[in-house]
């Protein structure tokens, strides 16, 4: 499909399609499919045979003039029919132009121009569902109620200042105070998503730790159900992180097979191990894997120190073997937590293995139900806007003037409104387009 947007876009297309119904000489029906033929103008050649619809503005995606020119597709079928109309005047759309201008012409917030990004590159059910709900504008709506509620408390203040000497009755400092505490806490909440909102929009990056020849490249296999990563009795095969991507239910998994950490390795190895060190520092959880079929020793300990108190699920793998591991030994080890007993080579245990990886990944909420942030802009935005929110509520309580608030309050609207892209700067546009495809 071709589409042509823009104030002359029927123009360029009259003098290539033919059909029954001539639109050389009449403005076609608007959202209505004509079956026709694109010919060369100047040979009279047909090239395709299509299906013509004509958008009038503003009821398009753009918001302009659109024509869609649907044909067989083929590489020289459509280098041909592209061809044909950059002949008439037309020029190639920049990467994400179409929704650009269909954001310039107040079809879509940013908000829902990121969607259309985000439904674009969904890599799962739960990332699809999220990009649409977004695209449907409910986070628009959500940001929109949060700046009508600012505006509505900068009324207040405003009108404080500004007749303040005419006797007139206005809203109390507490109740316009508690209205200040109960938009930063609806912030706040909204900032706290944004953890999860990242697992949804990009995966869950998991990363599997562990000494050296305690099963996690067999486990990596037995995640991906294939033999993916090299399998030996030898100590320290692997050397470098080897990236995989699986699915559990809804969600996309990212996961990170590293060297196994130890002490004193052979300088490869320990280029392995830093390696393995990055994968951790940038992973939403540790899968920490230990073969209690081994003799304790001190790797063990240095495994959960490097750990540390990142977010993780702790494994205790070879369960088909002879364990050498007393409970008391484990819990101790493991002050307390629960670890998942699993065999990577049977598949015992695996199954609970997924639903804990889920579990973490969604965190008891059901797809569809609730609203996430999903980029580092938007969270940035709103912490800046909670910051401002502060300093007005503490300001408010400290007897300042309604003068020096709204300042703050100001403040907090401008980060609100650069959310939805009511305020914005050309380069954050030219950021955000730049990631589109050439066709939206």
């Amino acid at each position: 499909m071709i589409r042509i947007s823009g104030e002359n876009a029927l123009t360029f297309a009259r003098g290539l399609f033919h059909s029954i119904f001539d639109i050389s000489k009449n403005i076609p029906p608007a959202q209505k499919v004509l079956f026709g033929e694109i010919r060369d103008p100047e040979s009279n050649r047909v090239i395709d045979e299509v299906l013509f619809t004509w958008f009038k503005k503003p009821n398009s995606y753009t918001g302009e003039n659109v024509v869609e020119i649907s044909g067989h597709g083929g590489t020289q079928v459509s280098a041909t029919l592209l061809e044909l109309i950059l002949r008439q005047g037309a020029r190639l759309a920049e990467p994400g132009e179409f929704t650009r201008r269909a954001f310039i012409h107040g079809r879509l917030d940013l908000t829902q121009v990121e969607a259309v990004a985000d439904l674009i590159g969904a890599a799962s059910d739960r990332a699809l569902n999220s990009a649409v709900l977004q695209l449907k504008g409910a986070l628009s709506r959500r940001i929109n109620n949060l700046l009508d509620q600012m505006l509505a408390v900068q009324a207040q203040l405003e009108a404080a200042i500004d007749f303040s000497e005419e006797g007139l009755t206005f809203q109390s400092r507490e109740t316009t105070g508690q209205q200040i505490k109960e938009l930063k806490n609806e912030i706040f909440s909204l900032v706290s998503s944004f953890h999860q909102g990242k697992i949804i929009r990009e995966g869950l990056r998991i990363a599997l730790v562990g000494k050296p020849n305690v099963g996690k490249s067999s486990l990596l296999n037995a995640l991906l159900q294939e033999d993916r990563a090299i399998v030996t009795s030898i100590p320290g095969t692997t050397r470098d992180t080897l990236e995989e991507r699986i699915r559990v239910k809804d969600i996309h998994i990212v996961v990170t097979d590293s060297a196994g950490l130890r002490d004193n390795p052979e300088i490869v190895e320990e280029q392995g191990i830093q390696r393995t060190r990055n994968a951790l520092a940038q992973s939403d959880l540790a899968l920490v894997v230990f073969d209690p079929s081994q003799s304790f020793d001190g790797n063990d300990e240095l495994l959960m120190k490097e750990v540390g108190d990142r977010p993780r699920c702790t494994l205790l793998n070879k369960s088909d073997l002879e364990q050498k591991w007393e409970k008391k030994k484990i819990d101790k080890f493991l002050k307390g937590e629960k670890p998942i007993s699993i065999s990577a080579k049977t598949g015992a245990g695996m199954p609970d293995l997924s639903e804990a990886i889920y579990n973490f990944a969604v965190k008891g909420e059901q797809a569809g139900e609730s609203i996430f942030i999903t980029r580092e802009r938007h969270r940035d935005h709103l912490q800046q806007a909670a910051t401002a929110l502060d300093a007005a509520y503490t300001n408010m309580n400290s007897g300042y003037s309604e003068e020096l608030i709204a300042v703050d309050i100001n403040l907090a609207m401008e980060h609100i409104g650069s959310i939805l892209g009511k305020t914005f700067a050309e380069d954050l546009l030219d950021k955000i387009f730049g990631e589109f495809c050439i066709g939206k």
